[in-house]
């Protein structure tokens, strides 16, 4: 049997009091997580053996994450202060085997077009700063 998981159930909060407290992201369409890359710098040197490039790794970046979510007007006055401030907020994604994803970065929001008989949503990019940690379920 499989362990696959569905995203239903997930959550992603936010914490502008360093994670004392926990407000949710209203009407989330998606959970997201940031994936982490390594820069890789070129060492290479005339002692270089063979002719082949040399590599050290260098610094990793967690990148930009975006997700959307329906338009609340709550949830769009959250965002829009949050990117107002300037200041790195605390994220936290949990899926629902409680697996808990924490990250800050630098949020931006904006509408999306909507057609006519179509849900209004928006979208929230953020821009992650330092370390992603990850702390399994119980």
């Amino acid at each position: 049997m499989s362990n696959a998981q569905l995203a239903y159930g997930s959550t992603i909060e936010r914490s502008s009091d360093g994670g004392t407290t926990w407000v949710s992201i209203p009407e989330a369409k998606v959970a997201p997580v940031p994936n982490s890359e390594t820069d890789y710098v070129d060492v290479t040197s005339l002692d270089s053996a063979g002719g082949y490039r040399e590599y050290i790794p260098g610094l990793k970046d967690a990148g930009e994450i975006e997700f959307s979510a329906n338009y609340t007007r709550a949830g769009y006055q959250q965002q829009a202060a949050d990117e107002a401030s300037g200041a790195a907020i605390l994220y936290r994604t949990t899926f629902e085997n409680q697996d808990k994803f924490e990250f800050s970065g630098f949020p931006s929001v904006s509408l999306e077009a909507s057609d006519l008989g179509d849900a209004r949503r928006m979208t929230v990019k953020i821009r992650i700063t330092g370390a992603v940690s990850f702390t399994a379920g119980a």
